[in-house]
Protein backbone atom coordinates (compact mmCIF):
# COMPACT_ATOMS: atom_id res chain seq x y z
CA UNK A 1 0.00 0.00 0.00
CA UNK A 2 1.49 3.64 -0.97
CA UNK A 3 1.75 5.86 1.93
CA UNK A 4 2.38 9.21 0.55
CA UNK A 5 3.47 12.56 2.02
CA UNK A 6 2.31 15.33 -0.80
CA UNK A 7 -1.77 14.72 0.46
CA UNK A 8 -3.94 14.77 3.58
CA UNK A 9 -5.37 11.76 4.77
CA UNK A 10 -9.16 11.66 5.69
CA UNK A 11 -9.93 9.13 8.50
CA UNK A 12 -11.07 6.03 6.23
CA UNK A 13 -7.71 6.37 4.39
CA UNK A 14 -5.51 6.86 7.44
CA UNK A 15 -7.01 4.41 9.63
CA UNK A 16 -6.46 2.03 6.54
CA UNK A 17 -2.85 3.09 6.50
CA UNK A 18 -2.36 2.79 9.85
CA UNK A 19 -3.84 -1.07 10.06
CA UNK A 20 -1.70 -2.00 6.90
CA UNK A 21 1.69 -0.64 8.62
CA UNK A 22 0.74 -2.72 12.00
CA UNK A 23 0.20 -5.83 9.55
CA UNK A 24 3.62 -5.88 7.79
CA UNK A 25 5.33 -5.09 11.95
CA UNK A 26 3.21 -6.94 14.25
CA UNK A 27 6.12 -7.42 16.33
CA UNK A 28 6.50 -3.72 16.75
CA UNK A 29 3.23 -2.00 16.47
CA UNK A 30 0.26 -2.55 17.25
CA UNK A 31 -3.44 -0.68 16.88
CA UNK A 32 -6.29 0.18 19.11
CA UNK A 33 -8.57 2.54 20.06
CA UNK A 34 -7.60 4.90 23.04
CA UNK A 35 -11.56 6.10 23.22
CA UNK A 36 -14.87 7.17 21.19
CA UNK A 37 -15.07 10.77 19.64
CA UNK A 38 -18.08 12.92 20.10
CA UNK A 39 -19.15 10.88 16.74
CA UNK A 40 -18.76 7.78 17.73
CA UNK A 41 -15.53 7.18 15.77
CA UNK A 42 -12.83 5.11 17.34
CA UNK A 43 -9.30 7.51 18.36
CA UNK A 44 -6.63 5.26 17.15
CA UNK A 45 -3.67 4.52 18.98
CA UNK A 46 -0.90 3.06 18.02
CA UNK A 47 1.63 1.22 20.47
CA UNK A 48 5.13 1.02 19.55
CA UNK A 49 7.55 -1.79 21.17
CA UNK A 50 9.57 -4.51 20.83
CA UNK A 51 6.63 -6.82 22.34
CA UNK A 52 9.89 -9.47 22.96
CA UNK A 53 11.61 -6.86 25.02
CA UNK A 54 8.32 -6.71 27.51
CA UNK A 55 4.71 -5.36 27.60
CA UNK A 56 4.97 -1.40 27.16
CA UNK A 57 3.38 -0.88 30.93
CA UNK A 58 6.97 -2.40 31.72
CA UNK A 59 8.72 0.43 29.89
CA UNK A 60 9.25 4.03 30.10
CA UNK A 61 7.11 5.59 27.58
CA UNK A 62 6.64 8.38 25.36
CA UNK A 63 3.55 9.86 24.06
CA UNK A 64 3.25 11.66 20.78
CA UNK A 65 -0.36 13.06 19.77
CA UNK A 66 -1.40 15.26 16.50
CA UNK A 67 -4.54 16.88 14.86
CA UNK A 68 -6.45 18.26 18.21
CA UNK A 69 -7.70 21.16 16.33
CA UNK A 70 -9.70 20.64 13.43
CA UNK A 71 -8.60 22.21 10.33
CA UNK A 72 -4.84 21.38 11.89
CA UNK A 73 -4.40 18.41 9.58
CA UNK A 74 -0.35 18.94 8.54
CA UNK A 75 0.14 17.48 12.11
CA UNK A 76 -1.61 13.96 11.94
CA UNK A 77 0.34 13.57 8.76
CA UNK A 78 3.39 14.42 10.92
CA UNK A 79 2.38 11.35 13.72
CA UNK A 80 1.87 9.33 10.11
CA UNK A 81 5.89 9.78 8.89
CA UNK A 82 6.92 8.90 12.16
CA UNK A 83 5.06 6.14 13.21
CA UNK A 84 6.27 4.88 9.58
CA UNK A 85 9.81 5.87 9.60
CA UNK A 86 10.11 4.52 13.31
CA UNK A 87 8.54 0.51 12.42
CA UNK A 88 10.93 0.65 8.82
CA UNK A 89 13.88 1.61 11.13
CA UNK A 90 13.66 -0.78 13.40
CA UNK A 91 16.86 -3.85 12.91
CA UNK A 92 18.88 -0.85 10.66
CA UNK A 93 18.67 2.20 13.31
CA UNK A 94 20.49 2.01 16.25
CA UNK A 95 18.37 4.23 17.51
CA UNK A 96 15.06 3.37 16.98
CA UNK A 97 16.06 -0.32 17.88
CA UNK A 98 17.49 0.73 21.20
CA UNK A 99 14.71 3.02 21.66
CA UNK A 100 11.96 0.15 20.93
CA UNK A 101 13.62 -2.58 22.65
CA UNK A 102 13.88 -0.97 25.75
CA UNK A 103 10.78 2.15 25.98
CA UNK A 104 7.08 2.25 24.46
CA UNK A 105 5.84 5.12 21.86
CA UNK A 106 2.26 5.66 21.96
CA UNK A 107 1.00 7.69 18.97
CA UNK A 108 -2.60 9.09 18.51
CA UNK A 109 -2.27 10.31 15.01
CA UNK A 110 -5.60 12.17 14.77
CA UNK A 111 -7.26 13.05 18.06
CA UNK A 112 -10.07 14.73 16.82
CA UNK A 113 -11.15 12.51 14.04
CA UNK A 114 -14.31 14.07 13.70
CA UNK A 115 -13.16 17.63 13.35
CA UNK A 116 -10.78 16.69 10.33
CA UNK A 117 -13.44 14.81 8.65
CA UNK A 118 -15.21 18.35 8.34
CA UNK A 119 -11.85 20.03 7.50
CA UNK A 120 -11.46 17.45 4.64
CA UNK A 121 -14.99 16.59 3.38
CA UNK A 122 -16.21 17.63 -0.11
CA UNK A 123 -17.59 20.74 0.67
CA UNK A 124 -15.40 21.62 3.77
CA UNK A 125 -16.49 23.09 7.01
CA UNK A 126 -13.84 24.63 9.80
CA UNK A 127 -14.07 24.37 12.79
CA UNK A 128 -11.50 24.73 15.89
CA UNK A 129 -12.18 21.08 17.62
CA UNK A 130 -15.15 18.79 17.91
CA UNK A 131 -18.46 18.66 16.50
CA UNK A 132 -20.72 18.87 19.44
CA UNK A 133 -22.76 22.76 19.46
CA UNK A 134 -21.26 24.65 22.21
CA UNK A 135 -21.48 27.19 23.60
CA UNK A 136 -25.25 26.90 22.90
CA UNK A 137 -27.52 24.25 20.69
CA UNK A 138 -28.24 26.95 17.80
CA UNK A 139 -26.32 29.34 16.12
CA UNK A 140 -25.70 32.61 17.61
CA UNK A 141 -26.16 35.47 15.37
CA UNK A 142 -23.43 36.97 12.88
CA UNK A 143 -21.52 35.60 10.26
CA UNK A 144 -20.73 31.60 10.04
CA UNK A 145 -17.95 30.82 7.85
CA UNK A 146 -18.61 27.48 4.92
CA UNK A 147 -18.13 26.54 1.22
CA UNK A 148 -21.60 28.97 -0.11
CA UNK A 149 -20.77 27.92 -3.96
CA UNK A 150 -20.00 24.45 -3.03
CA UNK A 151 -16.39 24.50 -4.82
CA UNK A 152 -14.98 22.78 -2.25
CA UNK A 153 -13.13 25.55 -0.66
CA UNK A 154 -14.03 27.91 1.94
CA UNK A 155 -11.77 31.68 0.90
CA UNK A 156 -12.70 34.72 1.16
CA UNK A 157 -15.89 37.55 0.43
CA UNK A 158 -15.27 40.77 -0.36
CA UNK A 159 -17.46 43.45 -0.97
CA UNK A 160 -17.25 47.49 -2.26
CA UNK A 161 -16.94 49.64 0.26
CA UNK A 162 -15.94 53.43 0.95
CA UNK A 163 -15.41 52.90 4.59
CA UNK A 164 -13.40 49.48 4.06
CA UNK A 165 -9.82 48.85 5.47
CA UNK A 166 -8.53 46.30 2.71
CA UNK A 167 -7.59 47.45 -1.28
CA UNK A 168 -6.10 45.74 -3.83
CA UNK A 169 -2.58 45.08 -4.22
CA UNK A 170 -1.07 46.78 -7.04
CA UNK A 171 1.23 43.90 -7.46
CA UNK A 172 -1.28 41.11 -7.84
CA UNK A 173 -5.27 41.58 -8.05
CA UNK A 174 -5.56 38.49 -6.02
CA UNK A 175 -4.05 39.89 -3.21
CA UNK A 176 -5.87 42.18 -0.93
CA UNK A 177 -3.43 44.56 1.39
CA UNK A 178 -4.67 47.14 4.03
CA UNK A 179 -5.30 50.52 3.61
CA UNK A 180 -3.24 53.14 5.09
CA UNK A 181 -4.81 55.62 8.25
CA UNK A 182 -4.69 58.49 5.99
CA UNK A 183 -5.30 56.64 2.35
CA UNK A 184 -8.31 58.39 0.31
CA UNK A 185 -9.91 58.14 -3.07
CA UNK A 186 -9.29 54.81 -3.71
CA UNK A 187 -11.66 52.24 -3.98
CA UNK A 188 -11.62 50.11 -1.03
CA UNK A 189 -12.77 46.71 0.47
CA UNK A 190 -14.46 44.79 3.50
CA UNK A 191 -13.09 41.59 3.82
CA UNK A 192 -14.58 38.88 5.16
CA UNK A 193 -14.72 34.64 5.43
CA UNK A 194 -17.07 32.66 3.03
CA UNK A 195 -20.35 32.05 4.78
CA UNK A 196 -24.13 32.84 5.48
CA UNK A 197 -24.86 35.25 8.18
CA UNK A 198 -27.65 34.10 10.70
CA UNK A 199 -30.51 36.23 11.05
CA UNK A 200 -28.91 39.07 8.98
CA UNK A 201 -30.99 42.64 8.95
CA UNK A 202 -29.39 43.98 6.00
CA UNK A 203 -26.86 46.21 7.57
CA UNK A 204 -25.30 44.90 9.94
CA UNK A 205 -22.69 41.99 9.98
CA UNK A 206 -20.21 40.83 12.52
CA UNK A 207 -18.16 37.43 12.43
CA UNK A 208 -20.47 35.24 14.70
CA UNK A 209 -19.22 33.33 17.53
CA UNK A 210 -18.75 29.90 16.27
CA UNK A 211 -21.82 27.39 16.83
CA UNK A 212 -19.11 24.31 17.40
CA UNK A 213 -17.16 26.84 19.30
CA UNK A 214 -15.32 24.28 21.33
CA UNK A 215 -11.05 24.40 21.86
CA UNK A 216 -10.11 20.78 23.11
CA UNK A 217 -7.01 22.41 23.93
CA UNK A 218 -8.65 24.51 26.58
CA UNK A 219 -10.08 21.39 27.71
CA UNK A 220 -7.74 19.83 29.97
CA UNK A 221 -8.10 19.98 33.93
CA UNK A 222 -4.91 22.09 34.48
CA UNK A 223 -5.88 25.85 35.16
CA UNK A 224 -9.00 25.34 33.48
CA UNK A 225 -11.60 27.89 33.51
CA UNK A 226 -14.60 28.30 32.62
CA UNK A 227 -16.78 30.05 28.75
CA UNK A 228 -16.92 33.41 30.63
CA UNK A 229 -13.16 33.20 31.30
CA UNK A 230 -12.25 31.28 28.06
CA UNK A 231 -13.94 30.47 25.27
CA UNK A 232 -13.98 26.88 24.13
CA UNK A 233 -12.99 25.46 27.63
CA UNK A 234 -16.33 23.18 27.44
CA UNK A 235 -18.57 22.67 30.58
CA UNK A 236 -15.94 20.95 32.63
CA UNK A 237 -12.39 19.68 32.98
CA UNK A 238 -12.55 16.82 30.55
CA UNK A 239 -16.13 17.33 29.35
CA UNK A 240 -15.29 16.16 25.58
CA UNK A 241 -14.47 12.34 25.51
CA UNK A 242 -11.66 12.97 23.24
CA UNK A 243 -10.10 14.91 26.25
CA UNK A 244 -11.29 12.28 28.92
CA UNK A 245 -9.77 9.61 27.00
CA UNK A 246 -6.08 11.47 27.13
CA UNK A 247 -6.71 11.63 30.67
CA UNK A 248 -7.61 8.67 31.62
CA UNK A 249 -4.69 6.54 29.93
CA UNK A 250 -2.06 9.34 31.15
CA UNK A 251 -3.58 8.15 34.79
CA UNK A 252 -3.47 4.26 33.83
CA UNK A 253 0.20 5.06 32.08
CA UNK A 254 2.51 6.89 34.55
CA UNK A 255 5.51 5.25 32.92
CA UNK A 256 5.06 8.32 30.77
CA UNK A 257 8.09 10.35 30.59
CA UNK A 258 8.00 12.55 27.89
CA UNK A 259 5.32 13.95 25.29
CA UNK A 260 4.97 16.22 22.24
CA UNK A 261 1.95 17.45 20.80
CA UNK A 262 1.77 18.27 17.25
CA UNK A 263 0.05 21.55 15.57
CA UNK A 264 0.19 24.15 13.31
CA UNK A 265 1.15 26.86 12.66
CA UNK A 266 3.93 29.14 12.97
CA UNK A 267 7.10 27.16 13.03
CA UNK A 268 7.79 26.76 16.77
CA UNK A 269 8.49 24.46 19.45
CA UNK A 270 6.29 25.78 22.27
CA UNK A 271 7.25 24.61 26.11
CA UNK A 272 5.04 25.75 29.22
CA UNK A 273 4.44 28.00 31.03
CA UNK A 274 1.51 29.27 29.62
CA UNK A 275 0.14 31.60 31.95
CA UNK A 276 3.34 31.94 34.51
CA UNK A 277 6.60 33.86 33.47
CA UNK A 278 10.09 30.92 33.59
CA UNK A 279 11.04 32.42 37.28
CA UNK A 280 7.86 30.69 38.53
CA UNK A 281 9.58 26.91 37.17
CA UNK A 282 11.95 24.66 39.03
CA UNK A 283 15.55 26.46 37.72
CA UNK A 284 16.11 22.89 37.40
CA UNK A 285 13.61 21.63 34.79
CA UNK A 286 13.28 24.75 32.65
CA UNK A 287 17.30 23.99 32.25
CA UNK A 288 15.81 20.75 30.88
CA UNK A 289 13.17 22.00 29.13
CA UNK A 290 15.79 24.01 27.39
CA UNK A 291 18.15 21.13 26.34
CA UNK A 292 15.67 19.33 25.61
CA UNK A 293 14.50 22.26 23.45
CA UNK A 294 17.46 23.31 21.90
CA UNK A 295 17.96 19.46 20.49
CA UNK A 296 14.62 20.60 18.81
CA UNK A 297 15.88 23.51 17.28
CA UNK A 298 19.07 22.18 16.11
CA UNK A 299 17.20 18.91 14.10
CA UNK A 300 14.18 20.95 13.04
CA UNK A 301 15.65 24.96 12.83
CA UNK A 302 12.09 25.79 14.72
CA UNK A 303 12.61 28.13 17.81
CA UNK A 304 11.94 26.76 21.22
CA UNK A 305 9.96 29.56 23.30
CA UNK A 306 8.12 30.06 25.93
CA UNK A 307 4.33 30.18 25.89
CA UNK A 308 4.32 33.03 28.10
CA UNK A 309 6.95 34.67 27.48
CA UNK A 310 6.42 34.65 23.05
CA UNK A 311 3.46 32.99 22.13
CA UNK A 312 0.54 34.82 23.96
CA UNK A 313 -2.56 35.73 21.69
CA UNK A 314 -3.08 38.85 23.58
CA UNK A 315 -0.23 40.56 25.64
CA UNK A 316 -2.66 40.88 28.36
CA UNK A 317 -4.52 37.52 28.37
CA UNK A 318 -3.03 33.77 29.10
CA UNK A 319 -4.04 30.78 27.86
CA UNK A 320 -5.02 28.18 30.06
CA UNK A 321 -6.20 24.22 30.21
CA UNK A 322 -4.22 23.47 27.19
CA UNK A 323 -2.56 20.06 26.99
CA UNK A 324 1.04 20.41 27.59
CA UNK A 325 1.01 22.79 30.59
CA UNK A 326 -1.28 20.01 32.19
CA UNK A 327 0.93 16.96 32.00
CA UNK A 328 3.78 18.93 33.38
CA UNK A 329 1.60 21.00 36.23
CA UNK A 330 0.28 17.99 37.47
CA UNK A 331 2.44 14.62 36.47
CA UNK A 332 5.60 16.30 35.98
CA UNK A 333 5.97 15.29 32.14
CA UNK A 334 8.65 17.28 30.23
CA UNK A 335 6.30 18.10 27.00
CA UNK A 336 6.09 20.37 24.14
CA UNK A 337 3.81 21.57 21.69
CA UNK A 338 5.38 21.81 18.10
CA UNK A 339 3.24 24.30 16.04
CA UNK A 340 3.98 22.77 12.48
CA UNK A 341 4.17 25.03 9.21
CA UNK A 342 4.40 29.21 8.77
CA UNK A 343 3.93 30.60 5.45
CA UNK A 344 5.42 33.59 6.58
CA UNK A 345 8.40 32.01 7.80
CA UNK A 346 8.63 29.81 4.37
CA UNK A 347 8.56 32.80 2.67
CA UNK A 348 11.45 33.99 3.87
CA UNK A 349 10.04 36.94 6.60
CA UNK A 350 11.82 37.91 9.40
CA UNK A 351 11.02 40.49 12.24
CA UNK A 352 13.42 42.64 13.93
CA UNK A 353 16.77 41.65 14.35
CA UNK A 354 15.99 37.79 12.29
CA UNK A 355 13.27 37.26 14.85
CA UNK A 356 9.66 37.07 13.62
CA UNK A 357 7.43 37.11 16.87
CA UNK A 358 4.26 35.26 15.91
CA UNK A 359 1.44 36.66 17.43
CA UNK A 360 2.49 39.91 16.78
CA UNK A 361 3.01 39.66 13.25
CA UNK A 362 -0.22 39.28 12.34
CA UNK A 363 -1.34 42.03 13.81
CA UNK A 364 0.89 44.13 12.26
CA UNK A 365 3.67 43.60 9.48
CA UNK A 366 5.07 45.58 6.15
CA UNK A 367 3.57 45.26 3.33
CA UNK A 368 6.59 44.13 1.75
CA UNK A 369 6.26 40.82 3.84
CA UNK A 370 2.84 40.25 2.14
CA UNK A 371 4.55 40.75 -1.33
CA UNK A 372 7.63 38.30 0.16
CA UNK A 373 4.74 35.89 0.68
CA UNK A 374 2.82 36.69 -3.01
CA UNK A 375 6.32 35.54 -4.44
CA UNK A 376 6.47 32.45 -2.44
CA UNK A 377 3.18 31.20 -3.32
CA UNK A 378 3.72 31.82 -7.35
CA UNK A 379 6.42 29.69 -6.52
CA UNK A 380 5.01 27.16 -4.80
CA UNK A 381 1.66 27.09 -4.93
CA UNK A 382 0.06 29.75 -7.05
CA UNK A 383 -3.37 28.08 -6.86
CA UNK A 384 -3.49 29.04 -2.97
CA UNK A 385 -4.10 32.41 -4.12
CA UNK A 386 -6.88 32.29 -5.79
CA UNK A 387 -8.56 35.46 -8.41
CA UNK A 388 -11.87 36.52 -7.41
CA UNK A 389 -14.72 35.97 -9.22
CA UNK A 390 -18.31 37.48 -9.12
CA UNK A 391 -21.22 35.39 -6.90
CA UNK A 392 -24.58 35.98 -6.01
CA UNK A 393 -24.63 35.32 -2.49
CA UNK A 394 -28.53 34.93 -0.89
CA UNK A 395 -28.26 37.41 1.63
CA UNK A 396 -25.73 40.04 0.47
CA UNK A 397 -26.38 40.28 -3.41
CA UNK A 398 -23.14 40.80 -5.63
CA UNK A 399 -19.99 39.78 -4.15
CA UNK A 400 -16.75 38.76 -4.92
CA UNK A 401 -15.41 34.75 -3.89
CA UNK A 402 -11.47 34.30 -4.03
CA UNK A 403 -8.74 35.46 -2.24
CA UNK A 404 -6.66 32.85 0.04
CA UNK A 405 -7.42 29.31 0.08
CA UNK A 406 -6.60 29.56 3.76
CA UNK A 407 -6.49 25.45 4.56
CA UNK A 408 -3.40 24.45 2.54
CA UNK A 409 -1.47 28.11 2.51
CA UNK A 410 -1.80 29.28 6.10
CA UNK A 411 -3.11 26.32 8.23
CA UNK A 412 -1.09 23.76 6.58
CA UNK A 413 1.23 23.56 3.55
CA UNK A 414 0.34 23.15 -0.02
CA UNK A 415 0.56 19.34 -0.36
CA UNK A 416 3.92 19.52 -2.38
CA UNK A 417 5.76 21.25 0.34
CA UNK A 418 4.31 18.63 3.40
CA UNK A 419 7.05 15.92 3.72
CA UNK A 420 9.91 18.31 3.64
CA UNK A 421 8.47 20.38 6.35
CA UNK A 422 7.07 17.15 8.24
CA UNK A 423 10.13 14.91 7.92
CA UNK A 424 12.46 16.55 10.50
CA UNK A 425 9.66 16.64 13.47
CA UNK A 426 10.44 12.13 13.30
CA UNK A 427 14.19 12.76 14.27
CA UNK A 428 12.98 15.33 16.99
CA UNK A 429 10.41 12.69 18.50
CA UNK A 430 13.01 10.06 18.01
CA UNK A 431 15.55 11.86 19.65
CA UNK A 432 13.27 13.04 22.41
CA UNK A 433 12.07 9.53 22.77
CA UNK A 434 15.32 8.52 23.71
CA UNK A 435 15.70 10.78 26.80
CA UNK A 436 13.91 8.10 28.71
CA UNK A 437 15.60 6.84 32.31
CA UNK A 438 17.03 3.77 31.50
CA UNK A 439 17.53 0.80 34.32
CA UNK A 440 20.74 -1.65 34.29
CA UNK A 441 22.07 -3.63 36.89
CA UNK A 442 25.26 -2.95 38.30
CA UNK A 443 25.81 -5.68 40.13
CA UNK A 444 24.22 -8.41 41.33
CA UNK A 445 26.11 -10.72 43.57
CA UNK A 446 25.11 -13.92 45.96
CA UNK A 447 27.37 -14.90 48.28
CA UNK A 448 27.23 -18.34 50.83
CA UNK A 449 27.33 -17.37 54.35
CA UNK A 450 27.10 -21.38 54.87
CA UNK A 451 24.07 -23.28 56.82
CA UNK A 452 22.35 -22.63 53.43
CA UNK A 453 22.21 -18.90 54.16
CA UNK A 454 23.11 -16.49 51.31
CA UNK A 455 23.66 -12.55 51.43
CA UNK A 456 22.47 -10.63 48.17
CA UNK A 457 23.70 -7.57 46.69
CA UNK A 458 21.91 -6.03 43.80
CA UNK A 459 23.02 -2.56 42.80
CA UNK A 460 21.14 -0.82 39.84
CA UNK A 461 21.69 2.60 38.14
CA UNK A 462 19.80 4.63 35.54
CA UNK A 463 21.94 5.24 32.15
CA UNK A 464 19.36 7.56 30.69
CA UNK A 465 19.26 10.86 30.24
CA UNK A 466 16.60 11.75 32.61
CA UNK A 467 16.06 11.13 35.88
CA UNK A 468 13.29 8.35 36.82
CA UNK A 469 11.02 10.45 38.29
CA UNK A 470 11.29 12.69 35.33
CA UNK A 471 11.51 16.55 36.77
CA UNK A 472 11.53 18.11 40.13
CA UNK A 473 7.53 18.85 39.24
CA UNK A 474 6.98 15.75 39.25
CA UNK A 475 8.59 15.29 43.12
CA UNK A 476 7.00 18.18 43.74
CA UNK A 477 3.32 16.71 43.04
CA UNK A 478 4.38 13.59 44.45
CA UNK A 479 3.33 12.53 40.69
CA UNK A 480 5.48 9.31 40.39
CA UNK A 481 6.09 6.51 43.07
CA UNK A 482 10.08 6.44 44.25
CA UNK A 483 12.19 3.31 42.93
CA UNK A 484 11.47 0.13 44.26
CA UNK A 485 13.83 -2.99 44.22
CA UNK A 486 12.20 -5.99 45.10
CA UNK A 487 13.01 -9.91 45.77
CA UNK A 488 11.09 -13.19 44.77
CA UNK A 489 11.60 -16.13 46.88
CA UNK A 490 11.88 -19.54 45.88
CA UNK A 491 9.96 -22.90 47.73
CA UNK A 492 11.63 -23.20 51.19
CA UNK A 493 13.40 -19.79 51.34
CA UNK A 494 12.76 -17.18 54.14
CA UNK A 495 14.19 -13.70 54.37
CA UNK A 496 16.85 -13.10 57.42
CA UNK A 497 17.50 -9.79 57.29
CA UNK A 498 15.89 -6.72 54.47
CA UNK A 499 13.17 -5.88 53.13
CA UNK A 500 10.93 -8.22 50.18
CA UNK A 501 9.96 -4.36 48.91
CA UNK A 502 12.84 -1.40 49.68
CA UNK A 503 11.93 2.17 48.52
CA UNK A 504 15.49 3.26 47.71
CA UNK A 505 14.21 6.84 46.36
CA UNK A 506 14.74 8.15 42.58
CA UNK A 507 17.93 7.71 40.63
CA UNK A 508 18.98 10.79 38.68
CA UNK A 509 20.44 10.89 35.20
CA UNK A 510 22.10 13.62 33.34
CA UNK A 511 20.21 15.79 33.09
CA UNK A 512 20.65 17.22 36.69
CA UNK A 513 24.60 17.67 34.89
CA UNK A 514 23.63 20.17 32.60
CA UNK A 515 26.70 22.81 33.70
CA UNK A 516 29.45 22.72 31.06
CA UNK A 517 32.07 23.89 33.45
CA UNK A 518 35.11 21.66 33.25
CA UNK A 519 35.25 21.99 37.39
CA UNK A 520 32.03 20.21 37.69
CA UNK A 521 31.63 17.19 39.77
CA UNK A 522 29.64 14.01 38.58
CA UNK A 523 28.38 12.21 41.57
CA UNK A 524 26.91 8.99 41.10
CA UNK A 525 23.04 9.41 42.50
CA UNK A 526 22.35 7.55 39.71
CA UNK A 527 22.87 4.84 41.51
CA UNK A 528 21.40 2.82 45.03
CA UNK A 529 21.70 -0.30 46.16
CA UNK A 530 20.36 -3.16 48.46
CA UNK A 531 20.88 -6.37 50.63
CA UNK A 532 19.73 -9.18 52.01
CA UNK A 533 20.08 -12.22 53.99
CA UNK A 534 18.36 -15.13 52.99
CA UNK A 535 17.80 -18.40 54.27
CA UNK A 536 17.19 -21.24 51.49
CA UNK A 537 18.23 -24.87 52.43
CA UNK A 538 16.30 -26.38 49.44
CA UNK A 539 18.38 -23.92 47.15
CA UNK A 540 16.44 -22.76 44.15
CA UNK A 541 16.10 -19.38 42.04
CA UNK A 542 15.32 -15.72 43.42
CA UNK A 543 14.28 -13.32 41.23
CA UNK A 544 15.35 -9.84 42.16
CA UNK A 545 13.19 -6.66 40.21
CA UNK A 546 13.60 -2.68 39.76
CA UNK A 547 10.56 -1.18 39.78
CA UNK A 548 10.40 2.48 38.53
CA UNK A 549 7.09 3.97 37.09
CA UNK A 550 9.10 5.95 34.65
CA UNK A 551 11.89 3.68 33.78
CA UNK A 552 10.41 0.45 33.50
CA UNK A 553 10.95 -2.85 35.43
CA UNK A 554 14.15 -5.03 35.08
CA UNK A 555 14.61 -8.65 36.53
CA UNK A 556 17.54 -10.85 37.33
CA UNK A 557 17.36 -14.51 38.44
CA UNK A 558 19.50 -15.73 40.60
CA UNK A 559 20.09 -19.52 41.52
CA UNK A 560 21.05 -20.62 45.10
CA UNK A 561 23.71 -23.39 44.76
Amino acid sequence: MEIAFNTYYTYSQLTERLAWLAGQHPGIMQVSSLGKSFEGRDIQLVVLTNQETGPDTEKPAFWVDANIHATELTASMAALYFIKKTVEGYGSDPKITRVLDEAAIYVVPRLNPDGAELALAERPKFIRSGTRPYPFEEKQDGLHPEDIDGDGRILQMRIPDPAGDWKISERDPRLMVKRAPDEEGGVYYRLFPEGLIENYDGHIITVAPAYQGLDFNRNFPGGWRPEGEQRGAGDFPASEPEIRAVVEFMAKHPNIFGALTFHTYSRAILRPFGARPDDQMDTDDLWVFEAIGERGTQLTGYPCVSVYHYFRYHPKEVITGVFDDWLFEHKGVFAFTVEMWDLATAAGVKGKNDEKKFIEWFRKHPVEDDYKILDFINEHAPDGLVPWYAFDHPQLGKVELGGWNTLYTWRNPPPTLLEAEIAAHADFALAFASLAPRLAWREVMLTPVGEGVYHLLAVVENIGFLATNGSAQAKKMKAVRPVRLELELPAGATLKAGKLKQEVGHLEGRSNKLNAAYYGASPTDNRARAEWLIHAPQGGTLVVRTVAERAGVLRREVVLA
